[in-house]
């Protein structure tokens, strides 16, 4: 067949023959085509004739194609060409991919193993990291632009074992935000998805590549990116989106989280029955925790994609070479150093790949919980033992571990509230043996002081005061000295423990309510960096479970990092305050930063007089120094310059790691 003649009205171009057809989106018709002058197949995506007409959005699709054609990375798709300002149609040309989308993979595969998911995210977030570097913000990451080439002989996937040609996506379909998704999410996928790409395609690995960038930021001219009327489902804007605010790299950060939620968890954290309460519950952070959806998860897997996932921008996740430095850790941690090749094992055999793991996970959850235990971090060793009975639940020896960590937590508990009693009873003991002394030594013409006795608390016991085994009771302010011995009068007050928390007795008898005084206010923590133990009032809270409840009034918090070579700890108070009367149910959120040491960076193999420089972090050392800088997140990850000694040298640019509170040796490249 002719397939020119059958295309009948398509653009005829100069430097590249269209072939057919492959997608239709709100943007771009997007065409395989052949490099008349390379001889190689690409696609071609022409901007629709209403944009085009539109001088401003026709001028900011040439600046971001030009700006994404300077990103080479092997995770994002590679711009070839543009089109030139006296050509009669505005196009873009890019490698032809084949594949499918992530979206497609994620229905295929709703149980896929979190490590597996997180694996994925990993890649995505080192070629987001590679384009914030190059000052680039991609503004819509979300599964339809992600593109996914499984090697021959892979099982389930969308493509099937031999299937690979032209993964012809479904036409469009409703999500659970109610909203029907127009072309651009589902058949535009299909503009690099098709044919073979010589470039990126072996037997050895799985290729994932992120595309469509900047495409977010053209269509803002046209005034549709807010409404999700061309990019589909707003569940995976970032709130600062939705209301216009600034948009800057952890934009990204946080539709990255959204994504690796879905990717973990099998569906979005925020849904609902139409677009506008998906709005409404991205501007209230309202999501379910990932380990509570889905208990295989785990609570570290759900701290991660929680930090990434928050409201404001600064408490958020701070870019994501921090949060891929997150995943590789946890990674590590489960026994998993190289996650390629764990994701190429699991497309090759789903399901045998899923119960392999599954045993190898459980093993390094108990090995590290056990670890965990032996410290005394309760907290952490409960995180990963209650993860390996989700992982297998009918393990009777993983349910006896979480038994007997449960019952020694109660029997510190216990012990630290019996301590309490002893404590405030002999305070008391003494407090009334100095009473009746003074009473018997004052002069007979000054009458003694009436006798004191304590009104009955007849508050209710607050639950989350004893149900809580890590909660300790403040025991308020030292009891005030004795009257003075001149014989005036004054107030005296001291402190008895009651069911509730402090009541503050008066000689008259009469009880007033102390911080503890029964009433308690949800509160959220938010550490940074990740990865901080939270003591409040002497006690460890496991602040990773989400919100819990906390007494009205101030509170001493004391957070550290098990890192201690890169932070201070942080010592303080924090003030719970009542709730305003048209939110009784409200959230309070406290972020806690710990301070971060100054790094030491130093160059290692470098000539005499050469120079790094890193602008983000005002970093310039010089070879035989040494810099102390204040970096901005642990571990910090940026592009520097490599200054050669000689002034025509021309400088070359690497990816440069460093970390706070450390020595770090940045070798000069070969």
């Amino acid at each position: 067949m002719n397939l020119r003649a059958s295309l009948g009205g398509t653009p005829v171009l100069e430097k590249y023959d269209l072939l057919e057809e492959i997608g239709h989106g709100g943007m771009a018709t997007v065409y395989r085509a052949k490099d008349k002058r390379l001889g190689r197949e690409v696609a071609v995506k022409i901007l629709h004739k209403h944009l085009r007409e539109s001088s401003e959005v026709a001028a900011r699709f040439v600046a971001e194609a030009r700006a994404a054609a300077k990103l080479r990375h092997p995770n994002i798709v590679e711009v070839y060409d543009v089109s030139a300002d006296n050509d009669r149609y505005r196009f873009l040309v890019v490698e032809l991919i084949r594949g499918t989308t992530l979206r497609k993979i994620l229905q295929e595969n709703r149980e896929m193993p979190a490590e597996i998911g997180a694996s994925i995210v990993l890649e995505l977030c080192e070629a987001l990291a590679h384009a914030h570097d190059a000052g680039i913000i991609h503004r819509d990451v979300k599964p339809e632009n992600v593109l996914i080439e499984l090697p021959a002989g892979c099982k389930g996937s969308a493509l099937g074992d031999a299937d690979a040609s032209g993964d012809r996506l479904s036409a469009p379909r409703s999500d659970k935000s109610g909203a029907t998704p127009l072309p651009s999410e589902g058949s535009e996928r299909r503009s690099e998805v098709d044919r073979p790409s010589r470039r990126s395609r072996g037997p050895g690995r799985v290729v994932i590549k992120l595309t469509d960038f900047g495409i977010a930021k053209i269509l803002d001219a046209q005034g549709v990116t807010v409404t999700g009327q061309v990019l589909g489902s707003p569940a995976h804007m970032a709130p600062e989106q939705i209301e216009g605010g600034e948009v800057d790299a952890r934009t990204d950060v946080f539709a990255l989280g959204v994504l690796m939620y879905e990717a973990l968890v099998g569906h979005l954290p925020f849904e609902g029955k139409n677009p506008a309460q998906v709005l409404r519950r991205v501007l209230d952070a309202r999501f379910a925790p990932p380990e509570k959806e889905r208990p295989s998860v785990g609570a570290r897997w759900s701290k991660i994609m929680a930090a990434a996932l928050a409201r404001e921008p600064e408490e958020r996740t701070a870019s994501t070479s921090v949060l891929a430095e997150q995943i590789r850790e946890e990674l590590a941690a489960l026994g998993i150093t190289d996650p390629p090749a764990e994701v190429l094992a699991y497309f090759r055999d789903p399901q045998a790949y899923t119960a392999a793991l599954t045993e190898r996970v459980v093993s390094a959850l108990l090995h590290r919980g056990e670890a965990a235990r032996k410290v005394g971090d309760s907290p952490a060793a409960a995180a990963d033992f209650n993860r390996a009975l989700a992982l297998r639940p009918t393990d009777l020896s993983i349910l006896k571990r979480i038994t007997s960590l449960s019952a020694s937590r109660n029997r510190r508990a216990m012990l630290r509230r019996a301590g309490l009693i002893v404590g405030t009873s002999a305070a008391l003991g003494l407090t009334s043996f100095g009473i009746v002394r003074y009473a018997r030594e004052q002069p007979p013409a000054v009458p003694p002081p009436p006798a004191t006795t304590a009104a009955a608390d007849t508050s209710e016991p607050d639950p989350d005061d004893t149900a809580d085994p890590d909660l300790d009771t403040d025991i308020g302010p030292e009891p005030p000295a004795p009257p003075d011995p001149s014989g005036q009068a004054r107030t005296r007050t001291y402190a008895v423990p009651t069911a509730v928390g402090i009541a503050t007795v008066s000689p008259s008898g009469n009880a007033v309510a102390g911080a503890g005084g029964g009433s308690t206010r949800k509160v959220r923590f938010t550490i940074i960096p990740a990865g901080g133990r939270v003591t409040l009032d002497g006690a460890e809270r496991n602040w990773l479970a989400g919100a819990f409840d906390l007494a009205f009034g101030p509170h001493s918090v004391r957070v550290t990092v098990p890192d201690a070579d890169c932070c201070e700890d942080l010592t303080g108070s924090i003030t719970v305050t009542h709730p305003p009367p048209d939110a009784p149910d409200s959230v309070e959120h406290f972020t806690l930063r710990v301070p971060l040491r100054p790094a030491i960076v130093r160059l290692r193999g470098a000539p005499a007089n050469a120079q790094l420089f890193c602008a983000r972090v005002s970093v310039s050392v010089v070879t035989g120094q040494a810099a102390h800088v204040k970096l901005p997140e642990t571990p910090w990850t940026g592009t520097c310059e490599f200054r050669p000694p000689q002034a025509d040298a021309a400088a070359k640019k690497g990816s440069v790691t460093l970390r706070a509170g450390r020595t770090n040796e940045v070798p000069w490249p070969g």
